[in-house]
């Protein structure tokens, strides 16, 4: 999992982040959304996701990986959310919640936020057991969820430990997550900044809602 081909526009058959069509807000990455220099920085995030995965304690990847997730969701969140940054410092909205809000917002494809959740399980699996102290020991029907969000990111198919499974899932759900945030923020910096948008809005009404003058 640690080589990428670099994201194009759509990403092609190495990695699959995208959802079906009109179900959310964007539904695949678009060239025109990212930053330029994006392309050319998609490995270095990969391989700076997969430093954070590097201890040998399966405990401390599972917390580790489940903290890189929220930091995506947050992201994502924020790009969104006016003033979310106050939300996210509240102790009581867990990373559960933040999912499901991502969720509803439907801001980009739900198996990511799914995949996220996957993450999430596993390092409740840490969490809550003391006597669980590898990714083996987790419970069956988690890694399996993670096993098949990594499968629906690509199809190729390896012969992969839990661990392995579990590292690949965040790193690839973090840069996912990353790409759509490109996407949400620049569609809410066209929505509040930009007076095309009004005008845009001022068209679409009198052509939906001829009735209103």
């Amino acid at each position: 999992m640690s080589e990428m081909t670099p994201l194009a526009d759509p990403p092609g058959p190495i990695l699959n982040v995208e959802g079906p069509e009109n179900e959310t807000l964007f539904y695949r990455f678009l060239t025109w959304c990212l930053p330029a220099e994006w392309k050319s920085n998609v490995q270095a995030e990969v391989d700076e996701s997969f430093s954070h995965l590097a201890s040998e304690d399966d405990r401390a990847v599972a917390l580790v990986g489940a903290l890189l997730i929220e930091n995506a969701v947050n992201a994502l969140l924020s790009a969104y959310v006016p003033g979310y940054k106050n939300l996210e410092k509240n102790r009581d909205f867990s990373l559960s919640l933040k999912i499901e809000l991502a969720r509803a917002l439907r801001l980009c494809p739900s198996w990511l936020l799914g995949a996220a959740d996957s993450v999430r399980a596993i390092r409740n699996d840490f969490a809550h057991e003391l006597s669980v102290k590898t990714f083996d020991e987790c419970k069956p029907k988690h890694i399996e969820s993670a096993r098949a969000h990594l499968r629906t990111f690509s199809k190729e198919e390896k012969e992969e430990t839990s661990r392995q499974i579990f590292v690949g899932l965040v790193s690839l759900t973090c840069l996912a997550l990353r790409g759509y945030k490109f996407h949400v923020e620049r569609l809410n910096e066209y929505v509040r900044e930009d007076r095309a948008f009004r005008y845009g809005l001022k068209d679409y009404c009198a052509r939906r809602y001829p009735e209103i003058e």
